[in-house]
């Protein structure tokens, strides 16, 4: 079972039943076109959780940051919205939260089911776009962001594995940057081989640099990002009820 809770930090005893914040927290990016997702995440999350008020922020390059986004608020929980496990969710979030002084950081997205459904979904969408279904692809490879560390590659492994079970079509995990193999180098690796037809299923949340170097990687069909799935808001609410049921547990819960 998946991380929920990874770290707590108790804040002052309430003495009010209003709920805690939930605060959203992404990496940021330089293109203002990533402010919408996280917005339209961030309402589809209150939606789930009539009666909290859901805020987000940015690590890097945008506004609000995260800093800004915690301001004011005695015992959030925060809300990793990241599909890997990197630098940001296991080193930035811990110090941000301590910097702030109290609250709950909640495990990141990836790779639970619930999200893998959500790419296979997408993978279907995209091949229904082109008049073809899964009976006519040989191969799948899902393409994530990548990351020099070990645990995040895993989580892909995991999730192509899972992937592959849903589809019934054989998926190889490939990157974006950072790890091997790479996208390009994976399609040339099957093609070399004899596999003729190749979809790319997005392992990614946002539209941007990584998704739109995944329409020039010689694939037969490219699936969307996964960030406006409804499945994402889901596991957004998931991750929080999570957190408010284990409010005085111990640090780094396991399930």
């Amino acid at each position: 079972m998946a991380v929920e809770v990874l770290a707590r930090i108790p804040g002052p005893a309430s003495t009010t039943a209003a709920p805690r914040t939930l605060v959203l927290v992404a990496h940021g990016t330089r293109r203002s076109s990533a402010v919408p997702l996280l917005e339209r995440t961030a309402g589809r999350v209150g939606e789930l959780l009539p009666g909290t008020e859901v805020r987000h922020g940015w690590v890097e390059f945008q506004r609000p940051s995260a800093a800004e986004a915690l301001a004011g608020d005695a015992d959030p929980v925060v809300v990793p919205f990241f599909l890997g496990g990197g630098y940001h969710v296991e080193h930035d979030l811990p110090r941000l939260m301590s910097e702030h002084g109290s609250g709950t950081i909640t495990a990141h997205l990836g790779p639970e089911p619930i999200v893998v459904e959500a790419a296979a979904q997408r993978l279907r969408e995209a091949l229904a776009r082109e008049g073809a279904d899964l009976t006519e692809l040989d191969g799948v490879v899902l393409a994530a962001a990548g990351s020099r560390r070990r645990g995040p590659v895993a989580e892909v492994e995991t999730a192509a594995r899972e992937l592959a079970r849903l589809l019934g079509v054989p998926v190889r995990p490939a990157y974006l940057s950072a790890a091997r193999p790479g996208v390009r180098e994976a399609i040339r690796r099957w093609r070399a081989g004899g596999v003729r037809s190749i979809a790319v299923a997005a392992y990614l949340l946002a539209e941007g640099r990584f998704s739109r170097a995944l329409h020039s990687a010689d694939a037969d069909v490219v699936s969307a990002p996964l960030g406006d799935h409804p499945a994402i808001a889901e596991l957004v609410a998931r991750r929080y009820r999570a957190a408010i049921g284990q409010h005085s547990r111990p640090e780094r819960l396991r399930g």
